[in-house]
């Protein structure tokens, strides 16, 4: 607990400091530059501290983190809308396609795993390595963009840019959303497969399993029940950087689809300079993580005795 939090509380520090840095201020990203002659300097100082821009960036950060901790977001700085309302939809949204990617994923990259496993070397095997190596090497951008061209613009089954509304209902997001959940499935698929073979190799390899297959248990059950569950636990251990790889696709292939979720969201405020709500997007990202390394760490003593035998040592 101690770690996790520590974790929130620098990435709640860098991302105030990767703001700070950048130049001007949520006041002077929204005023533009051509009305800006209107202004005297004392207006400026004036909304700076109706804004409470003017106070210490330490203050403001401390003051910051001891609301988000507390899951309390705040206004934003500028039209003192809760953060919460900002988010909600953006959230929603973004949630509803990761939670469809992170169903499709795994069974698909444990499926391909077993299967490339049973036969090493062959043409499967081969043949899937290959192209997951492939598509692990591009970034998410390149993939999301490969689909419009060959499957919006080329064979026009799908809309390269989804003109829908954050306030949509789900069945009508996820209705026209195929594109950006099957590019945001193609990279975790790549990095789930190559760990599931592996690790149903070392399995299908191991000493109790060859013990297991002379005592007559029959293959189908030998690899379902005795190889797959000792297969999925480096799956497991990576577990935080597929949600973070997942996380982090949301925001790209949202930019590149113009989905209405997070991802979009987020690049507004950074343009905007809307410190709050970033920070708050950024929380619930590294919070998402943190608890998915725990639902992991959960599933690895459920499935490994030895992680138990260790605990309890």
């Amino acid at each position: 607990m101690a770690l996790s939090g520590l974790i929130l509380f620098l990435v709640a520090g860098l991302v105030f400091l990767g703001t700070e840095i950048l130049p001007g201020d949520a006041l002077e990203a929204t005023i533009p530059k051509d009305e800006r002659i209107y202004y005297t300097a004392e207006d400026f100082a004036r909304m700076r501290a109706e804004l409470g821009l003017d106070q210490p960036a330490l203050v403001r950060f401390l003051a910051m983190f001891r609301d988000l901790v507390t899951f309390d977001f705040g206004e934003t700085i500028l039209t003192r809308e809760p953060v919460v309302d900002t988010i909600y939809h953006p959230g929603l949204n973004s949630l509803l396609m990761a939670c469809v990617a992170l169903v499709i994923t795994p069974a698909v990259a444990v499926s391909l795993g077993v299967l490339a496993a049973l036969n090493p070397g062959g043409k499967l095997d081969g043949f899937v390595s290959g192209a997951t190596l492939f598509t692990y090497s591009m970034p998410d951008f390149v993939v999301a963009n490969i689909f419009i061209v060959v499957f919006a613009l080329q064979l026009g089954i799908a809309p390269a840019i989804l003109l829908i509304s954050e306030s949509d209902p789900a069945a009508r997001i996820l209705a026209v959303s195929v594109l950006p959940v099957l590019a945001l499935v193609v990279s975790g698929v790549a990095y789930q497969f190559r760990l599931v073979r592996v690790g149903m190799e070392d399995a299908l390899g191991s000493e109790y399993i060859e013990r297991a297959r002379l005592s007559g248990i029959p293959e189908w059950r030998l690899i379902l029940v005795h190889a797959l569950p000792a297969a999925l636990i480096p799956m497991l251990n990576g577990t935080a950087q597929f949600v973070a790889g997942i996380i982090s696709g949301v925001v790209v292939i949202e930019a590149v689809f113009k989905f209405p979720g997070i991802g979009l969201e987020l690049v507004r405020a950074i343009s905007q300079r809307e410190v709050p709500t970033v920070q708050a997007i950024t929380f619930l990202a590294a919070f998402a993580v943190i608890f998915g390394n725990l639902l992991a760490d959960v599933s690895v003593l459920a499935l490994d005795p030895r992680a138990r035998r260790t605990r309890h040592v």
